[in-house]
């Protein structure tokens, strides 16, 4: 018998407080994919097709109905109470109107579609406007969290939950859960507070908090995060807690401080912030007094990133990282630069565009790590271009830039360049081919404080430089095996002409030689800066074809090209490797094949037929199932590098053995020096709520500073020695963020995963 009126209505608002309180705290808890499929407790078909009611209007049915004098109502069998999407089940109700009071006895049941709640009996206090449930269970219809609580007090603006526990996982004995004495929930609040709570891994209490404070939206919260255990054969066990602060909607911090057993307290701090227009964050880690170093220094790092943009013409840049000492990031590794990398690269600048100019203020650094020589840093640089609107295929352009440099260590030295260069462009363009023609004069000015007396103390240079290039752009289509393709063939060649000027009356204080792939060999300088202008009297030839299927992707290039040198180019940098004595460069090939939905080859090789030989190469074929599986074997090989040759081979591996079982591993072979420099295995257990991960890895110590650790003493008169560590992690399903697949942990080896390939539309 259907009953609608002003006290269900009160009862109602009660039934919506309880599931907007559990949906908001386990909404952002993410599916456990190994955990089977969650048995609804309703026929939420036969409710999602029932007869919709208007908005808010309260149904009430039952077997059997008793109302006395439209004061109170018994109602009995099967009762059901329906308001919108809401749905409770019991078999027993009373309504008291005139005490305002609601009694359900015989189990109680609820859901929204969304989360279930079961419970021995119901009360509601109209004066208090307080609803009790006893001995109450939840689950989530979409996922597994689930948990119970001996009493739920619900009022209009509180959910207080007492002798509680919440779990993600579906046994009847959890792998863990989260049990507390109570636990408030306040709406108008994104979180709750727990009194009393533990929690228990295999029925085993293993963290206890007196009090702490939990999200119940997808908010931020500042609390700690989980912490982790390593080993090191440099740093010893490592302990990291870190802690998380959440400022404010734009801004957070965390601090975390790391316990090496060998080393000392490291803390890490990190701050980040975006506002409408500008954004950045700024990190620094500290290690006062290093055990592990025979002058205990103190070891630091500090970041500092940032990007903002004033208005439509003014906007800045800034990312600068410095580091204590070069063996920092051999020690401890960074997010900022990689444990293999030789420098590390700084600069700030603030950039105004208007139109066809670019005006642009730069300071750049770069320090080498490493026993080599000291750099210069650009301080500043002020540069203004200008790039006309095509006009006929013809346009100007003039760029122009002074820069002070000074020398890193040696302040003494130091430079000014002025540097002027108009260009003016000719391009015509058909659907059969293009070609392009450039004329440019380029004129540099350095005034120099060196201790070389080479150098002189003002230098003016001024060459011309012309530049020809023409591509034809063929294609064809045809079909086999069904299917329909297109290829395209893109013969290319230029010419290059600059005079040759003696340059070494000027300093090397941006300039380095450059390295060629196959579009690199149509560039129209052979050094980056400008200290060096080399002399240029060549022709640079090749040829690329691609293939494109019927979908326009393009599932294989390939690409050949080679310079010819009608004079040899005597303008070096440091040393006459940089010249070209040799009437042809080497062949310059590339490849990049994406053989099928799975599989890939990219290859890039450099080949002196005087020498009959490779001088530069590397090849990776990835075998890529999906972001869980998959195979990449690579080698590279480079010569005269440093005076020396590398050549390497890795294979790098991630695979799914099971739904519980994943496997990740890497091994890279140095052939130069028969020995492996990098090595890393990591099995991960993954159970419906729970997953352990042990990875291990061994790779080359690079030790930059002859003696500065107890590490490198140890290590005197052995060229190559290692470092060894282990790491075990326990991931809590539900608690925990890390869902990440094993193929992240390969981006902490020295030589990190890099795709092969990828696809182009």
């Amino acid at each position: 018998m259907p009953v609608c009126n002003k006290f269900s209505s009160i009862a109602a608002l009660s039934f919506c407080l309880l599931p907007s309180a559990f949906v908001t705290e386990v909404a952002a808890q993410e599916p456990a994919p190994l955990c089977p499929p969650t048995t609804a407790a309703f026929d939420f078909k036969a409710i999602q097709s029932a007869e919709p009611l208007a908005q808010d209007v309260i149904k009430v049915s039952a077997n059997d109905a008793e109302i006395f004098d439209n004061e109170r109502a018994n109602f009995g069998g099967d009762v059901i109470i329906r308001r919108n999407n809401q749905w409770l089940f019991t078999e027993s109700a009373q309504i008291n109107q005139q005490q305002n009071v609601i009694d359900a006895t015989g189990g109680v049941r609820f859901t929204d579609g969304y989360i279930n709640v079961y419970g021995e009996s119901f009360n509601f206090d109209g004066g208090t406007e307080v609803a009790k449930l006893r001995q109450t269970q939840y689950e989530m219809s979409t996922t597994n969290a689930r948990g119970q609580a001996e009493q739920l007090e619900i009022s209009p603006q509180h959910v207080n939950l007492l002798g509680s526990s919440f779990t993600t996982c579906p046994a009847d004995n959890p792998a863990w859960q989260l049990t507390a004495e109570r636990i408030e929930i306040d709406e108008e609040s994104d979180f709750g507070r727990a009194w009393g709570a533990k929690l228990e891994l295999f029925d085993v209490p293993v963290f206890y908090l007196p009090y702490f404070t939990f999200p119940v939206t997808e908010n931020r919260k500042s609390g700690f995060l989980y912490p982790t255990i390593d080993s090191s054969s440099l740093n010893g066990v490592e302990l990291e807690a870190p802690y998380y602060f959440n400022i404010a909607p734009n801004m957070d911090a965390t601090v975390a401080p790391v316990l090496m057993s060998e080393r000392g307290v490291m803390l890490k701090t990190e701050y980040r912030y975006l506002f409408a227009d500008h954004a950045g964050q700024v990190n620094v880690n500290y290690l006062p007094s290093d055990d592990a170093r025979v002058d205990n220094a103190d070891r630091y790092l500090w970041h500092v990133n940032h990007n903002a943009r004033f208005n439509e013409h003014w906007s800045a840049y800034l990312d600068v990282t410095q580091i204590s000492d070069d063996n920092y990031l051999n020690d401890f590794g960074s997010e900022f630069a990689g444990r293999a990398d030789t420098h590390l690269y700084r600069v700030a600048q603030l950039d105004y565009v208007e139109r066809n100019w670019h005006l642009r203020m730069r300071t750049e650094d770069y320090e080498l790590l490493g026993q080599f020589r000291s750099p210069y840093r650009t301080l500043p640089q002020l540069s203004l271009n200008y790039q006309s609107n095509q006009l006929e295929g013809l346009s100007l352009d003039w760029y122009n830039e002074l820069t002070y440099f000074q020398n890193q260590v040696r302040t003494r030295n130091y430079a000014t360049r002025i540097h002027s260069a108009p260009s003016l462009n000719y391009w015509f363009e058909e659907p059969a081919f293009d070609a392009e023609a450039e004329v440019s004069y380029l004129v540099t000015h350095y005034r120099q404080q060196n201790d070389n007396p080479a150098l002189e103390d003002e230098v003016t240079r001024a060459l011309p430089r012309a530049r020809l290039r023409g591509r034809l752009n063929l294609e064809r289509y045809f079909s086999q095996d069904g299917n329909e393709y297109r290829q395209t063939l893109e013969p290319q060649i230029q010419y290059l002409f600059v005079p040759y000027e003696n340059q070494q009356n000027i300093g090397i204080y941006d300039t380095t030689l450059m390295q060629d792939d196959y579009n690199g060999l149509f560039r129209a300088q052979r050094f980056s800066g400008l200290d060096r202008i080399a002399e240029a009297n060549q022709v640079t030839y090749g040829v690329s074809s691609s293939l494109f299927d019927q979908n326009e992707r393009e599932r294989l290039r390939l690409s050949l090209g080679q310079i010819y040198y009608f004079d040899d180019s005597r303008t070096q940098l440091l040393d006459s490797q940089s010249q070209v004595t040799s009437s042809n460069s080497e062949w310059v090939g590339d490849i990049n094949w994406a053989i099928d939905s799975s599989w890939s080859l990219r290859s890039s090789i450099q080949y002196d037929t005087e020498l009959n030989r490779t001088r530069k190469s590397q090849t990776a074929l990835e075998y890529r199932l999906d972001n869980k599986n998959l195979v990449q074997i690579n080698h590279r090989k480079a010569t005269n590098i440093l005076n020396s040759d590398i050549e390497q081979m890795g294979t790098q591996a991630v695979w799914q053995l099971s739904n519980q079982w994943q496997v990740a591993a890497n091994v890279y072979y140095d052939l130069s020096n028969d020995r492996v420099n990098d090595a890393i295995l990591g099995v991960q257990y993954s159970s419906c709520c729970w997953a352990l991960r042990v990875s291990a890895y061994r790779r080359i110590n690079r030790d930059l500073e002859s003696a500065s650790s107890a590490f490198a003493m140890q290590a005197a008169g052995n060229p190559a020695q290692f470092d060894n560590g282990v790491s075990l992690q326990f991931i809590i399903s539900g608690l925990s963020s890390d869902s990440n697949s094993l193929i992240d942990m390969l981006e902490k080896s020295i030589y990190g995963y890099r795709r092969p390939f990828y696809l182009s539309n």
